[in-house]
């Protein structure tokens, strides 16, 4: 077992070990206490906040505080961030408007099986104050037979689709759109009040992991902003929340605040959950995880754990992506195992293969990159299938090779 990456630093001052301890939607009564010890240990309240603004943590931070009442949290810096705070709680309800304006005119209409996963979605159905979350798009996965339907009435509601992420194009042509939709994994979407919806075809980066069908089935149904959606039920939700945050290294911490939430609900079952991710092979990932989870308040185990354990492991990772830049979790990319891991002992072991070949055969099917550089009409599309294939197969001898 090794740790996601190497490079970086892992912070573990008082600044650190507050930023973790402060990212949750509730702070338990047994841990003010601490967090009071770790703000007389503060030196600078300008870095800490700009830290918490970086990691998407800054409304949890403000809450607590304002909460615990320190006095040696300077007046006008804890008034400024009272203003981050309520921005982000228009935000939210901007986010939330959006989420029930598309359910109502692209989902319903049509009838589609789907569900909302992480985000609002996640926020409204498991934070007690949802506005504290700090979100930035929509995600909702639809079933393979209903994407296409949505997708289409999405477009024709004036939803603009983007087309290429790197020059911000939109699609604008008949060609482009049906290549789009019939073969894109997500379609990144903007509503006219530039709210950022993902429609996905997938759960997962590249790997076949999660039974969508089963997942669909078994969702949970909840009221937002007057629509009626549905969301993962309590333990898909929180095995695949272990699975994309880690995949990001725990880079931002209203990730770590989600893990908190889910298993604070009261719909939250343990056993549940760990049965679930040894049926999809995550049971490694998931128990990390928890085990990372209760790590956040006890920083006096971290010498014993960082990087050194599972939990640790992702202890350690969350610690060096503290910066908010991203640095950790860009130059983590390369050493990542199927871009789904961060490394090989999160997943079962008896499960390498068949994720390497599913992966193998999902990443044979066209993509945007290959269309955007040489377009070409829907019935020679089968040489894109070609080009992969011998991509796929040059990778696989370069790796027998090495």
């Amino acid at each position: 077992m090794k740790s996601l990456a190497e490079k970086g630093h892992a912070r573990t001052d008082a600044t650190a070990q507050l930023l973790l301890l402060l990212a949750r939607d509730t702070l338990p009564k047994d841990m003010h206490a601490t967090a009071l010890a770790l703000v007389a240990q503060i030196e600078d309240w300008q870095e800490f906040f700009k830290l918490s603004l970086n990691n998407a943590s800054l409304p949890f931070v403000y809450k607590h505080l304002t909460a615990l009442k320190p006095t040696t949290v300077p007046a006008d810096l804890l008034a400024d961030i009272r203003l981050y705070a309520m921005a982000r709680t228009i935000s939210a309800l901007k986010l939330t408007s959006a989420m029930a304006s598309f359910q109502r005119d692209c989902v319903e209409p049509v009838g589609a099986r789907h569900a909302y996963m992480k985000g609002p979605a996640l926020a409204h159905r498991f934070y007690k104050d949802p506005n504290t979350r700090s979100c930035s798009d929509i995600d909702v996965i639809v079933l393979e037979a209903d994407y296409e339907k949505v997708a289409y009435l999405a477009y024709q509601k004036g939803y603009r689709f983007l087309l290429n992420s790197e020059d911000g194009t939109f699609v604008s042509q008949a060609q482009d759109l049906s290549f789009l939709v019939r073969h894109a994994d997500v379609i990144s979407m903007f509503d006219q009040d530039n709210t950022h919806i993902e429609l996905h075809r997938h759960i997962e980066k590249t790997t076949p992991i999660f039974p969508v069908p089963r997942i669909l089935r078994e969702a949970h149904d909840m009221e937002v902003g007057g629509s009626k959606i549905r969301t993962f039920s309590t333990a898909w939700h929180f095995v695949y929340i272990t699975y994309h945050h880690s995949r990001h290294f725990w880079s931002r911490l209203h990730w770590v605040a989600d893990l908190h939430a889910l298993r604070a609900h009261a719909s939250f079952d343990e056993a549940e959950v760990l049965g679930i991710a040894a049926e999809v092979g995550l049971l490694p990932t998931v128990k990390a995880a928890l085990s990372f989870a209760e790590l956040t308040s006890e920083p006096q185990s971290w010498p014993t754990h960082l990087a050194q354990t599972p939990g640790g492991i992702f202890l350690d990772a969350a610690l060096r992506g503290l910066p908010g830049d991203s640095a950790f979790e860009l130059e983590s990319w390369d050493a990542m195992f199927l871009f789904d891991f961060g490394d090989q002992w999160q997943f079962d072991s008896k499960r390498k293969f068949v994720f390497w070949a599913q992966s193998a055969l999902r990443r044979i099917q066209p993509n945007i990159y290959q269309y955007l550089k040489h377009r070409r009409p829907r019935q020679l599309e089968w040489l894109y299938r070609l080009e992969n294939i011998f991509i796929l197969i040059g990778n696989l001898v370069k790796r027998i090779g090495a």
